[in-house]
């Protein structure tokens, strides 16, 4: 075969190297600022190779990290919104265009709140505009005693603990993107309030309100986090019996299945209809509580009558569940029982109180209070803040007082009912229920 001398012919003979590797090092040697020029980087198969320094790659982003980044303007018109709401969703098809309306209107009264201790950040809020001073250039800003507080009760809420700072420094983000300083007036543990007082120039826009919420109706949360953006929830307004972690004056906001409902930032916000107007306050978002709006009312009367000093309450010295809320076969089985079917049991009294020296104990029903049948603990907060009102002390400077509301009890062990004067000790602290 002929084929392998012919190949052979035809190989381009190889040079030999004409240094070494021992003379290259020895040149090297000779030549330490001499560097070896790099070798070419790999590039994919069909493209050509072209070559990059290392040192100019290097520089050049040395460079670029120096140099001054140049802001991109943010176009709000062009920029999309995130998170988005759940009004495009199909679930919210029916509210839709109503809950916008009403959304937009509340959000013109909601501001941005935050709090210091000694310059170091506490808590960041939401509030509503309540009050306006057109000569003083004031106004008066609701929201969440959360906004102060600096310890929760490690048990829980009814058996105290929490701890507020009442020095803190506060500011009110107002929605021109400025800040101005806030006054904290007062706070109310119990009932969860605290109200700012704050300087603006512009007139502000108060809300609208409506002091009844029913079962089941359907609500919006608003907030505004730490820019700014209004944040909607959806859900529905909800009568519970409250657990030891919440105060039996709330309602409950279902949201509606959201897994994710622990915006923060709505804590302060106002729970709105769908006309836009306030039927509560927010006050636990991560818990789903707000305070319904007739309580608000009743507490800021309260507030001024005390003269912006105080919104006192009577400590009765038991805590309560709606009988109507139980499950309808346990409500069965109570009406058999005791031919009963709405009221509120004692689940506890506190020893040593009032309400135990009056004889009422565990599993007692409370029928009436001042005369008045008793479904909810949302009424038992209004009957007991309109006897404080009504029997305040003439020394408002004074609240060591002690006052009388009338009560209906069935006691349950005893199947008899009994009817008298119960004795409160009045307080604007926050209500401590020990067994």
């Amino acid at each position: 075969m002929s084929s392998s001398p012919q190949k052979s012919k035809n190989k381009r003979p190889v040079e030999a190297n004409p240094t070494s590797g021992e003379e290259q090092v020895q040149a090297n040697k000779r030549n330490p600022g001499r560097e070896e020029a790099p070798a070419p980087l790999p590039m994919p198969a069909g493209r050509p190779a072209f070559f990059i320094d290392p040192k100019c790659l290097r520089t050049k982003i040395e460079r670029d990290r120096l140099a001054p980044k140049l802001a991109t303007p943010e176009i709000p018109t062009l920029k999309g919104f995130k998170p988005p709401t759940y009004f495009h969703t199909r679930e919210l098809l029916h509210v839709r265009e109503a809950g916008t309306t009403a959304a937009l209107t509340a959000a013109k009264s909601l501001l941005g709140i935050s709090s210091s201790v000694g310059g170091t950040p506490l808590k960041r809020c939401s509030g509503f505009w309540i009050d306006w001073n057109e000569e003083s250039k004031t106004g008066i800003v609701l929201t969440t005693a959360h906004l102060v507080r600096t310890k929760n009760s490690p048990v829980n809420i009814w058996l105290g603990g929490e701890e507020y700072a009442s020095h803190a420094n506060v500011t009110v983000h107002l929605l021109d993107g400025t800040n101005a300083e806030g006054q904290l007036l007062y706070y109310q543990p119990h009932y969860d309030l605290a109200f700012v007082k704050v300087r603006v120039d512009q007139p502000v826009k108060l809300p609208s309100f409506h002091e009844e919420v029913k079962h089941a109706q359907e609500v919006f949360r608003l907030g505004r986090d730490n820019k700014l953006d209004l944040r909607i929830t959806y859900g529905r307004a909800e009568y519970q019996n409250s657990t030891m972690y919440q105060r039996y004056h709330n309602m409950y906001f279902d949201c509606a299945g959201d897994a994710k409902d622990d915006k923060e930032y709505d804590n302060g916000g106002p729970v709105i209809d769908l006309d836009g107007k306030v039927v509560g306050m927010s006050n636990n978002s991560k818990r789903g509580t707000f305070i319904p709006l007739s309580i608000l009312l009743k507490c800021v009367d309260l507030w001024k009558k005390y003269e912006y000093k105080y919104i006192p309450r009577p400590h009765i010295g038991m805590s309560f569940k709606a009988i109507k809320l139980f499950e309808p076969a346990h409500l069965d089985k109570i009406w058999r029982m005791y031919n009963i079917d709405d009221g509120l049991v004692v689940p506890k009294a506190s020893k040593g109180s009032h309400a135990e020296k009056f004889g009422i104990q565990r599993g007692d029903i409370i029928e009436c209070i001042n005369g008045k049948c008793i479904s909810t603990t949302i009424e038992v907060g209004l009957e007991i803040c309109w006897r404080a009102y009504a029997r305040a002390p003439d020394n408002l400077n004074d609240l060591n007082v002690e006052i009388h509301v009338s009560v209906g009890v069935f006691h349950t062990l005893k199947k008899h009912r009994t009817t008298g004067e119960l004795a409160a000790n009045v307080s604007d602290l926050g209500e401590v229920i020990m067994d």
